[in-house]
């Protein structure tokens, strides 16, 4: 279990270090990463990643077995990943890239729709 532990120690520290990444605790418990506020993936303890994805990127890492369909939401893009190994961190990575790069591609958008409720 410590090897678990350590590898997602590694992987946080690599999560953090993202330009304009920060974590926060989650609604639903575990620690969510976000960008500007957006949450673009979570984790539950040491092993279980949730990611959210373009609807894109989503298919080809459940076509490709890299990923897992998410259990609650997955219509809106989420995905699972598990780390059983160190050797899982170079998916995990590649995945969280995904999400980050769009969770920045789509911040404007987020951004107005948050404004928008506001004002309605």
């Amino acid at each position: 279990m410590d090897d678990r532990i350590s590898t997602y120690e590694s992987l946080k520290a690599w999560i953090l270090q993202l330009p304009g990444v920060t974590e926060a605790p989650h609604r639903f418990g575990g620690t969510e990463y976000q960008v500007e506020g957006v949450e673009f993936m979570h984790s539950h303890g040491h092993t279980w990643l949730d990611i959210r994805l373009s609807k894109e990127d989503q298919a080809s890492v459940l076509k490709t077995g890299q990923a897992l369909p998410h259990r609650f939401a997955p219509q809106a893009g989420w995905v699972s990943f598990r780390i059983e190994k160190p050797q899982d961190l170079a998916n995990g990575r590649k995945i969280i890239e995904l999400a980050y790069e769009n969770v920045k591609k789509n911040l404007e958008d987020v951004k107005s729709r948050r404004m928008q409720s506001k004002l309605g």
